[in-house]
């Protein structure tokens, strides 16, 4: 079903209120005589990156190392067998030149995105998404909004999308977000809940939906949440079957696990679900619940192209899906690629980046996946381990005495691949948050954790482990074992965490719960523990280390020179 799975992503307790739409759907009526064909492109994910991924080959004793097979989400390009392979991938040049031959190659066309075209790359830190979607507008017909186009709050996002920001033209690309209240902000008007299309005489419904999984949102965003998100698409889906609409396409940004078990399998009224969020690649098109399901990865290293049958008065029927690899073997859009040019110099000369796509950073035996490995027991992954022991040099380095370093798996983005890494390579792989000063993201912090909260943290990120892996905690001077199996305490079972496997520095928290323990931690996860733990009447404290998150690993990675890293079993699943 999926070639790589990237975060499966969580939607509990959203389906309780989906019995309401059901009896909203009344289906439309078609009025054309004759089935036509209909090709839709699409990506997800491509997260500013821009510019392509190129790697070249490693020298001397590291000449022959190959790839990881089948790397989860490391770079789709550096697979099996191909050891020192030069090839470039994704590029919105690329992109470009495939959107714009597969239209000329074909009738009834339209090109969507499913979100998340910001925070990832140089490129948007220099230019915060501007001149992509001003380059989108003349690709794609409609994109629906992720979770990261909201990461600088709502006022920003307007000042970019009305080009206050940029000093330009407003975006003129469609955007749609059916379950945000965006109504009182000055993103109403620009920002549609859905739009109709007439592609080649069949009138197309297209709303857009974006996840609810609270641990992506700052708390000003979580409370334009605008109820169960089934719900809402089962409304939208019903208003543009009631608008005539004869074929219905829902632009998910919810992840693979809401769009199957959630849309497809209880939302009247959908035909197709294109989706994102979740990173996966899909190996074929996805038909359940009486829908069509596709997703084409990240990064923009593939363009999906889905083909369907409209007949009227039976619907709509698959007729193939394909993905289509962006990489060298297609070129780039010469305009585009002069403007690409342009953009890249400007980051090279801004005196906070400098040379970020050339000058080394360190030699990479091979690829440094995000995912951990699909058998065994072990649950922390090659770029977590990294991460987190860079975290804990770093700060160290800075003369702070720490036990531990943790993050969660959700607030790494991108697996490192092998060969020569720069510094993009590094800020894809650590590319959340945002400080205008810096222009990096999340900066580090130490927290002192007693060693009952620890424990109870462990126990809640393992508690939705078979839903998403965002959650996942990573670790360095730190292991722990859980089973998967058992029922989580906050669903009334025993727990999930083996309590006695948990040690930091060679000591048994449990023995040890009232000890506090000095934790490195990113701000943002600081913030997401906080949450959790002011229900509880618990307020913890932070010192701010002035390290960031980039620059520790980027440092790190220096020190060692030559880096192989894998997982180790820090964490284990042993059901």
């Amino acid at each position: 079903m999926l070639r790589n799975k990237g975060k499966a992503m969580g939607f509990l307790g959203a389906l309780g209120a989906v019995a309401l739409v059901l009896a909203l759907y009344v289906p439309g009526f078609a009025q054309a005589n004759g089935a036509k064909t209909l090709t839709i492109l699409h990506t997800n994910d491509t997260h500013s990156a821009m510019l392509p991924f190129g790697h070249p080959a490693l020298p001397g004793p590291f000449a022959g190392l190959k790839g990881i097979p089948g790397a989860g989400s490391g770079p789709g390009a550096m697979s099996a067998g191909r050891a020192a392979d030069v090839r470039e991938t994704g590029g919105i040049a690329r992109m470009a030149t495939l959107i714009k031959g597969l239209r000329a190659g074909n009738q009834n066309v339209l090109a969507l995105h499913a979100g998340d075209v910001f925070v990832g790359s140089f490129e948007f830190n220099k230019y915060l998404g501007y001149p992509e979607l001003k380059i989108m507008e003349s690709l794609y017909d409609a994109m629906t909004l992720g979770n990261h186009e909201f990461d600088l709050g709502v006022d920003t996002l307007a000042g970019i999308l009305g080009g206050q920001i940029a000093g330009g033209p407003p975006v003129t690309l469609p955007l749609l977000c059916a379950n945000m209240r965006l109504d009182d902000t000055f993103l109403a008007g620009i920002v549609q809940k859905s739009i109709i299309k007439d592609v080649g005489g069949v009138k197309v419904g297209i709303f857009g939906m974006t996840t609810e999984d609270e641990q992506n949102y700052s708390a000003e965003m979580i409370a334009r949440f605008s109820g169960d998100p089934f719900t809402v698409a089962g409304t939208q889906a019903h208003m543009l079957r009631l608008a005539g609409c004869e074929v219905v396409v829902c632009l998910s940004h919810m992840g693979t696990a809401a769009d199957l078990m959630g849309l497809a399998d209880n939302v009247p009224g959908i035909d197709i679900i294109v989706g994102g969020h979740s990173h996966d690649l899909f190996d074929e098109a996805i038909e359940r619940g009486g829908k069509i399901v596709v997703q084409a990865g990240s990064h923009g290293r593939f363009l999906g192209q889905l083909r369907i049958n409209y007949t009227p008065g039976v619907g709509v029927s698959l007729v193939d899906w394909r993905l289509h690899a962006v990489d060298s073997h297609v070129k780039p859009d010469p305009p585009l690629q002069a403007r690409l040019n342009v953009l890249r110099a400007g980051i090279v000369q801004d005196p906070r980046f400098g040379p970020v796509y050339s000058r080394l950073v360190a030699l990479v035996g091979k690829d440094i996946d995000k995912d951990w490995p699909a058998t065994g027991p072990n649950r922390d992954t090659p770029l977590g381990n990294l991460v987190t022991d860079a975290m804990k040099w770093a700060v160290e380095q800075a003369g702070f005495e720490v036990d531990c370093a943790l993050d969660a798996l959700g607030f790494v983005a991108y697996g490192i691949p092998a060969g020569k890494v720069v510094g993009n390579d590094v800020l894809r792989a650590v590319p959340y948050g945002y400080d205008p000063v810096s222009g990096l993201g999340f900066k580090l912090l130490v927290v002192p954790m007693p060693g009952m909260l620890i424990l109870g943290g462990l126990e809640y990120s393992t508690s939705y482990v078979e839903y998403m892996s965002d959650l996942s905690i990573q670790a360095s001077g730190m292991t722990y074992a859980y089973d998967s199996s058992r029922v989580p305490q906050m669903f009334g079972g025993p727990g999930r965490l083996e309590p006695m496997s948990v040690m930091i520095d060679g000591e048994y928290v449990a023995a040890n719960l009232d000890k506090p323990y000095m934790v490195v931690m990113t701000e943002q996860v600081f913030k997401f523990l906080q949450a959790i733990v002011a229900s509880q009447g618990i307020e913890l404290v932070s010192f701010p280390t002035g390290i960031l998150e980039y620059n520790a690993v980027r440092d790190y990675m220096r020190s060692l020179r030559h880096v192989v890293y894998e997982s180790e079993g820090r964490v284990r699943d042993i059901r």
